[in-house]
């Protein structure tokens, strides 16, 4: 039995679920400004929340058209909706790919993720274009209210397959990376699960794209929505487990004396355990600390004649410090 889905259903989940992603997302942008600590895929999760207004605004155009509103506003409404979710579904996979790539070592699997990431685009790219062509093709649905275009089974196969692709490439990196790292076992579940979430959105495509086969345009579009208020809240979970990562850590830290910190209380390394090469120091905090606290890894006397002095590691012994969380 299909599930109905109202007008005042769609409106709701327009208003409340767009709303709360893009308070996720400024609070994640405001941990990276208050710490300094801004990157391409902050960048991309920003970009997200132009995709969320153009949606929001187009979904209330088609829910809810004034009489004075002409047929070409309605039609924009609808290309600012589909445009609008695009821009939110391949922004935020675009902004955990960056954060991936931002803690991945120098070599040969960065040069793949940024491959990956031109890939992103293609895809978008192509996604937002076979639907204007598609809906061009057939203007009988201008006329129509809601003014919503008849995508059909072509669109439907496009997005599932495209969605499939790029969340399996966001799983399988960060699980590959991390596991064959020498982490305690604790961390490496606990950043496993930040970065697999992605495959919520799998799994929330899958209900979008029956929806687009079943041509049930309130359907479609509810969990349109939904899907990308699941993407730009997945898109900023790194940071928000980071940040009470570091407050659980602090309680901890508060009743430990400077001397005895140790850079396994903030902070965690990979090694490498296909060559022999330096830890890749991982820090997960969103403080700077002192020297003699943590926040730098020196190199031990017993190692010293093979560098100048104590000076930090440096990406010739492949270690990269990650203060993106």
């Amino acid at each position: 039995m299909a599930v109905t889905i109202t007008a005042k259903d769609v409106h709701d989940i327009d208003i409340a679920g767009l709303t709360i992603a893009i308070f996720v997302t400024f609070t994640r942008l405001g941990i990276r400004i208050r710490n300094r600590k801004l990157g391409w895929d902050d960048f991309w999760a920003a970009f997200s929340i132009i995709g969320a207004i153009l949606l929001m605004t187009g979904v209330l155009i088609i829910l809810d058209p004034k009489p004075s509103m002409t047929q070409l506003t309605l039609v924009a409404g609808y290309y600012i909706t589909s445009e609008g979710f695009y821009t939110i579904v391949w922004t935020s996979r675009l902004s955990i790919l960056c954060t991936i790539i931002r803690i991945s070592p120098p070599g040969s699997l960065r040069r793949i993720l940024y491959g990956v990431g031109v890939l992103f685009g293609i895809m978008w790219t192509f996604l937002a274009m076979q639907e204007i062509v598609i809906c061009e093709r057939e203007p009988g649905w201008k006329e129509a209210i809601p003014t919503q275009c008849h995508l059909g089974k072509s669109v439907a196969i496009s997005q599932l397959t495209t969605d499939i692709i790029a969340d399996l490439c966001l799983l399988i990196a960060p699980l590959r990376m991390f596991w064959n790292s020498m982490l305690p076992t604790g961390h490496r579940v606990r950043l496993n699960i930040v970065f697999s979430t992605c495959a919520l959105t799998t799994v929330v495509s899958l209900v979008h794209a029956y929806w687009i086969f079943a041509n049930l345009g309130l359907n479609e579009i509810f969990t349109g929505i939904f899907e990308t208020t699941i993407s730009m809240i997945v898109a900023s979970l790194n940071v928000i487990v980071g940040l009470l990562y570091h407050a659980f850590a602090n309680m901890k830290e508060s009743s430990t004396m400077p001397s005895e910190r140790t850079a396994g209380a903030t902070g965690i390394e990979l090694h490498s355990r296909g060559v022999a090469t330096g830890p890749i120091a991982v820090d997960i905090t969103t403080t700077t600390y002192t020297d003699a606290e943590i926040g730098v890894f020196k190199v031990p006397e017993a190692h010293q004649g093979g560098y100048e002095g104590n000076e930090v590691y440096d990406k010739k012994q492949e270690v990269m410090e990650f203060r993106g969380y």
